[in-house]
């Protein structure tokens, strides 16, 4: 189900939730990132770079943070491209089990100036969703 909803912006960064499927068991969050380097110099820009493609986190206030305050969330992975002046990147997330009533989903990533921030979600229309899913395999 298509979501299109912005969860946090900054001057560096904006990070979107495009759309939600949802399973039985859970649902997949899809998350659109995009950051643009701005005044940061190469070390600090290779940084996040390395954070955002999945290498070794940096400083505390570097690491992208999701959370939720119902179930357990999980990064799937996710894709990207990225040059020396901006990043453009998908996340996938894993949310078990299938929400049942309104939930808040949480981000924060300090160091491109985005406090915690959070946007409610109704957790009921995912779990009428659910009901539509078909398995892969018969």
């Amino acid at each position: 189900m298509p979501i299109a909803r912005f969860v946090a912006r900054s001057e560096l960064a904006v990070i979107a939730l495009q759309h939600v499927v949802a399973y039985p068991a859970g649902c997949s969050l899809t998350l659109h990132l995009a950051v643009r380097r701005g005044s940061w110099d190469d070390s600090t820009w290779a940084g996040i770079d390395m954070v955002l493609a999945g290498g070794l986190p940096g400083p505390a206030d570097a690491s992208l943070q999701f959370r939720v305050d119902r179930g357990s969330l999980v990064e799937l992975g996710g894709g990207a491209s990225s040059n020396d002046r901006s990043y453009r990147g998908e996340r996938q997330l894993w949310l078990a089990p299938l929400p049942s009533e309104a939930f808040e989903f949480a981000v924060e990533w300090r160091k491109v100036g985005i406090e915690r921030t959070t946007i409610r979600l109704d957790g009921r229309v995912i779990a009428e969703a659910a009901k539509g899913a078909e398995p892969f395999w018969p």
